[in-house]
């Protein structure tokens, strides 16, 4: 601290580098808002405030002022910068006041060329401390960063992971935030960062269709543009949006499409208020058949067929334009079917001899050509792909596919229990990633044996054979026996759950001992993971939503199980945990989702990182709260339940084809995106979740 110069922020401080001028450190007792400069790959080219320009006549970076003055006693700093190889000046002005200790940061960039400048890329960075250490130090020390790229209406809002204590706020008060970009995602960062956010006000250099199109900014001789925001820290999320949105309100953003015509569309709509409509994309428009009506103060749309919708909107309290997109989806049902059709289509891996034909695998949906794994676990016949077979099963079981889908998915889920018993399962009910990992690969990944388990328990309810009730409690004997106890598996605490209830109607001698062993199973792991507290151990990730969330249920499974108050105290707090990883942004793809900022990678055909929204994980979040008891279930946590479902149906599309990681940012380390990956691989995960939701917890959605 002793190397910079310290600003007051309000009850926290910025730390000021000597060497840049930039800010470097923005904290507030033990947190840290901004990237720690000592990281190796956080670099002077990304602090704050540092960017670049690219125009007509060449591109411009900035990190070290020319020159730069501070007067302590105003709490003012100003830079100038040099970027005449792309024809333009920059000015940044940094005041915090004195009354309200509000940081307010204006940059201004003037045409310095003597003729036009058109400007086609123009980022500022932001390098908010979003990253995963560790669980104990994420939980005191990170943030998860959630960005609005809103046009004049942008935002950040910066939450402590613990999802407790003061939120650091940025709103755009001057001038446009189109896009947002991400760098440093790459083979050296790998999962555990989030990278370097850079806010956009125009990424049309390298992606012009990105977030509903990307401007070009055309400045005359002596001619400039401003950015300016503010930030400021707010007691919650409530008091940062009452801020940020201007009265702008959205009833949802994600909604059935269809009208009131009979034909089992959700004829609610979304209604808009706060703000005038200027304009919904005419080709989203006219592909969905979107109808705007009169509603009081505000607007209703509505759409007769599914699709993603940008609208431009100008707020009526001060007349700034926000750029956002909403989604008008098929009936579950609908996506169900659709799904079901083409996957017994295009993902069954009809070529290959004998049982391994009965495996379920991702496909290109440009092509129909399904992908062979060729060593690389996350395309494997297991794991993930376990998903759609799962999302078969619950559908056939609870009754939700057409007629003529019955008995062809019965068949093609026969075969792909021959194939998983064959491949998959070892004698003891261990689990191996896919049929073509070596013999050694059995039980390596704990991940995989709750959903063999579910889909097994699953079946038992079809076939009402008892041979699949046993293998799935040998599956989590199993798992128990390789350290499933202490380890967040996904849906661990839902399959126990289940298995309990079905052994203990079974009626057989041995199973009331069966579902005593779960019963106490999951109490077990409960314990070891109280007396942990903070220190959860690493899994894939050191630490990520798709670990509290399992922690979440785990916690309410024992609740439920037991009636122990001690139980629910804990995923009382944990909560907070979880919820802070999904933002409030207006965006049909963001509102309530989780960060995830890897699978496109790990999952995808174009193997790119970068955050990912949204993630079919994002529902294990909604899992979580619609498991919520009394004491801790609301109107809002099960509104936000259903939003996050709702948002994972922008991963499906009418003909059955579906993508597994729409990877978010205008571009990731220069690499344009903002597209769905062409690969159907593990999203159905959130299909088979909802079926789960609706069977075991009475949630809406059938």
């Amino acid at each position: 601290m002793s190397d910079g110069m310290i600003l007051r922020l309000g009850a926290g401080r910025i730390v000021l580098d000597r060497a840049t001028g930039a800010p470097t450190r923005i904290f507030r007792g033990d947190r840290e808002y901004l990237l720690d400069p000592g990281l190796p790959w956080h670099t002077a080219s990304h602090y704050w405030g540092s960017g670049h320009a690219v125009t007509d006549l060449g591109a411009a970076q900035w990190a070290t002022a020319g020159d730069w003055s501070f007067d302590v006693g105003a709490q003012t700093q100003k830079l100038w910068f040099d970027l005449t190889a792309a024809g333009l000046s920059l000015e940044v002005t940094r005041r915090i006041g004195a009354v309200d200790g509000v940081l307010r940061e204006r940059y201004v960039w003037r045409n310095v060329a003597g003729r036009p400048v058109r400007i086609t890329g123009l980022g500022v960075q932001t390098p908010w401390n979003d990253r995963y250490p560790g669980a104990r130090q994420s939980l005191a020390q990170c943030v998860n960063a959630h960005v609005f790229a809103g046009g004049e209406g942008a935002w950040t809002l910066a939450v402590p992971m613990s999802g407790e204590g003061p939120r650091l706020g940025l709103v755009v008060h001057e001038g446009a935030v189109n896009a947002y970009s991400v760098e440093s995602r790459n083979n050296s960062t790998l999962s555990n960062v989030r990278g370097h956010i850079v806010m956009q006000v125009t990424d049309h250099a390298r992606n012009p269709r990105a977030f509903g199109g990307q401007p070009e900014i055309r400045l005359a001789p002596g001619e400039s543009y401003a950015l300016a925001w503010e930030l400021r820290w707010y007691a919650d999320d409530d008091s940062f949006l009452a801020d940020a949105m201007g009265g702008l309100r959205l009833s949802a953003l994600a909604a059935e499409a269809g009208c009131d015509d009979g034909d089992g569309g959700d004829a609610d709509g979304i209604r808009i208020s706060g703000a005038h409509l200027v304009d919904p994309a005419a080709a989203a428009a006219a592909r969905t058949g979107l109808a705007i009506d009169a509603d009081g103060d505000g607007v209703r749309i509505t759409a007769a067929r599914p699709g993603m919708v940008p609208l431009d909107l100008v707020r009526d309290a001060d007349g700034r334009r926000v750029r956002t997109e909403v989604l008008f989806h098929e009936p579950l049902r609908t996506v169900i079917a659709e799904r079901a059709r083409y996957i017994l289509a295009h993902q069954r891996a009809a070529e290959r001899p004998g049982d391994l034909a009965g495996a379920f695998v991702p496909v290109d949906t440009r092509t129909g050509l399904r992908v062979d794994a060729g060593g690389w676990a996350d395309w494997s016949d297991g794991s993930e792909r376990i998903g759609m077979a799962v999302m078969l099963q619950r559908a056939w079981v609870q009754g939700m596919l057409p007629a003529d889908l019955r008995d062809p998915v019965r068949r093609a889920l026969d075969d792909w229990a021959a194939f998983a018993r064959a491949h998959l399962i070892d004698d003891t009910g261990a689990i191996r990633r896919g049929s073509f990992l070596p013999a050694s690969a059995f039980g390596q990944r704990i991940y995989d044996a709750p959903w063999m388990a579910e889909l097994f328990a699953v079946r038992h309810r079809m076939t009402g054979d008892p041979a699949d009730l046993d293998l799935a409690v040998r599956i989590v004997r199993r798992a128990n026996e390789l350290g499933a106890e202490r380890f967040l598996a996904i849906g661990y605490a839902e399959v126990n759950e289940e298995l309990v209830g079905l052994l203990e109607a079974s009626g057989r001698d041995d199973d009331a001992s069966a579902a005593a062993e779960l019963r106490a199973a999951v109490t077990h792991s409960a314990d070891h993971f109280l007396a942990l507290g903070a220190d959860l151990p690493a899994h894939e990730v050191s630490y990520e939503q798709s670990m509290v969330a399992p922690l979440v249920n785990l916690l309410l499974g024992a609740y439920r199980l037991t009636g122990d108050a001690r139980y629910l105290e804990a995923a009382r707090e944990r909560l907070h945990w979880l919820l802070a990883f999904g933002g409030p942004q207006p965006d049909a793809r963001l509102y309530g989702v989780a960060l995830r900022h890897w699978d496109g990678y790990w999952f995808g055909l174009r193997r790119q990182y970068g955050d990912v929204f949204p993630h079919y994980w994002s529902a294990l979040t909604a899992t979580a709260l619609a498991r919520l008891p009394e004491p801790l279930r609301t109107d809002r946590t099960d509104a936000l339940a259903m939003a996050i479902m709702r948002a994972n149906m922008a991963n499906y599309r009418p003909d059955g084809t579906a993508t597994c990681a729409f990877v978010f940012p205008s571009a990731v380390d220069g690499v344009p995106v903002h597209a769905a990956d062409p690969l159907a691989n593990d999203q159905d995960w959130h299909l088979a979740i909802w079926l789960r939701l609706i069977d075991r917890e009475g949630f809406a959605g059938a």
